[in-house]
């Protein structure tokens, strides 16, 4: 049934085409570049979906740094330079991989945005290395697991106060947020008492946040060893049986929610009931397990309906990375540490430093990445990611090599040419007063003539820094914004 949770199934209304495939990826992670979307359309839909998830499921679990577990005291001078300098460093790590490895560095940068904890506030490098480490552990497995791991995670411990929840001074911040932002959504299915009940019930679990030693240790001493009342049942509950009544009593309340939270971040910023409804009843059946979820939104008719396509505001890294991965720019052999660090700076100044979300809430996303400020600064930041791949010339080939395996090189007509660059790139074709203005970038200073008396060809000298002029101008277009 199209529009429905049902498998794809590709039709002359609906093609398997370059589109929906470049769909999947930009989606899914951070986009493609041609030759990989190429490939993907001799998959089908599902397979090619699976192929992505299971790679990406199956990276072995980071390397911990060699800092993982060092405290303040451990760090060698007395100025903490070392501190952060790694600290930086690992910054630049995340946005790398996002780069590199695109699909699980993109759902643990969703994770990141649900399980909120800001490094600005816990301060600490081995906390930051521990709540990352859990992101990208957990980022397709079991979502009960992962909420109870993430309560006693070091960086949630100390950023949401569950450090100072004591049973003399119970401390509701966690408790909140554990419901209202981590499982079950604002206000739905518990009260003000279950907040308080909760936190009671939480209390005990510390971390030393003025060393930053990552250890967390339960204090029985700490502990409220008395009755409380959660969702109207009543016992001596501990932080285990907070997460047994959530999800057993609340579990049509957690499986929305999470799955609404995924709709959003994947297909559109307004969640369709009946399809999150169908999602959250696949949640329930697989026992919380988050692939099922992801299997069947990602091979469902739905996902690949032609609203959906060039319909969700990037995020600036989304925007950022995009042009990256779509051109093929960074490749494990070009790597290059200085465009990463200044990927990381240019995302942290449109507003998503990676670590640091403006609030418990996170980044509001869509429609509010977009302002006058910000605008100008995406297209900038995204001008200048471009311009300075071109000191490889690897990117410069791949460039070339992308344009003759699109049209051929009998191909002269620079409006045929810039019409396929450009429907590649926006995954879209430019509407003819478009495709006219941008005919003139990918032209640049090159003789009319010379498209008319065999001079040029895409063998042309010039060619690579004529396609990196088109994209200049594409990701000034508001159908670059658009994902």
């Amino acid at each position: 049934m199209p529009d429905s949770l049902a498998p794809y199934q590709p039709s002359a209304e609906k093609p398997w085409n370059e589109q929906r495939v470049q769909h999947l990826y930009a989606r899914l992670g951070f986009g493609a570049a041609h030759n990989t979307v190429t490939a993907g359309l001799s998959l089908s839909p599902q397979a090619l979906a699976d192929q992505l998830l299971d790679e990406a499921a199956n990276l072995p679990d980071p390397d911990a740094p060699y800092w993982a577990n060092w405290a303040y005291d451990d760090y060698p001078d007395d100025d903490m330079q070392t501190y952060f300098e790694v600290k930086s460093a690992f910054f630049r790590r995340w946005i790398r991989e996002m780069a590199t490895e695109s699909v699980r560095a993109k759902l643990a940068l969703f994770w990141h945005n649900h399980f909120v904890t800001r490094e600005n506030d816990y301060a600490c490098n081995s906390f930051m290395w521990h709540y990352y480490d859990l992101l990208h552990r957990r980022a397709f497995g079991n979502f009960r697991t992962f909420v109870e791991e993430m309560g006693v995670n070091p960086a949630m411990l100390t950023f949401l106060n569950g450090n100072q929840n004591i049973a003399e001074q119970p401390n509701e911040n966690y408790a909140r947020e554990l419901m209202e932002l981590f499982t079950m959504g604002e206000g739905n299915g518990y009260t003000q008492n279950d907040i308080v009940e909760v936190a009671r019930a939480l209390t005990g679990w510390r971390v030393n946040m003025y060393s930053c030693d990552p250890t967390v240790n339960f204090d029985p001493n700490l502990y409220d060893n008395t009755s409380k009342t959660i969702f109207g049942h009543a016992g001596n509950w501990g932080y285990d049986d907070v997460h047994e009544l959530i999800f057993t009593l609340r579990s049509q309340e957690v499986a929305n929610y999470i799955c609404s939270k995924l709709y959003r971040f994947y297909v559109y910023e307004e969640p369709d009931p009946v399809i999150v409804e169908g999602l959250a009843q696949t949640f329930r059946d697989n026992n919380w397990e988050i692939m099922p979820v992801l299997r069947q939104l990602f091979h469902s008719e739905h996902f690949y309906e032609q609203r959906f396509i060039n319909a969700r505001v990037r995020s600036p890294l989304e925007a950022l990375v995009g042009v990256i991965r779509r051109t093929g720019g960074i490749w494990e052999e070009d790597y290059n540490e200085d465009l990463v660090g200044y990927l990381t700076f240019l995302a942290g100044n449109l507003g998503q430093e990676v670590f640091n979300p403006v609030d418990v809430a996170g980044w509001p996303e869509h429609h509010s990445w977009l302002t006058e400020n910000t605008l100008t600064a995406r297209w900038s930041g995204c001008e200048n990611v471009l311009y300075s791949m071109t000191g490889s010339q690897a990117f410069l080939d791949r460039l070339r090599d992308m344009a003759i395996e699109r049209v051929g090189l009998e191909e002269t007509d620079p409006a045929v040419i810039t019409q396929s660059l450009a429907t590649f790139f926006l995954n879209r074709p430019l509407e003819d007063r478009l495709l006219e203005v941008a005919t003139l970038y990918f032209k640049g200073d090159v003789p009319d003539n010379y498209f008319e008396d065999g001079t040029w060809s895409l063998y042309y000298g010039a060619v690579p820094w004529q396609i990196v002029n088109l994209f200049v101008h594409l990701v000034r277009l508001p159908e670059w914004q658009l994902n």
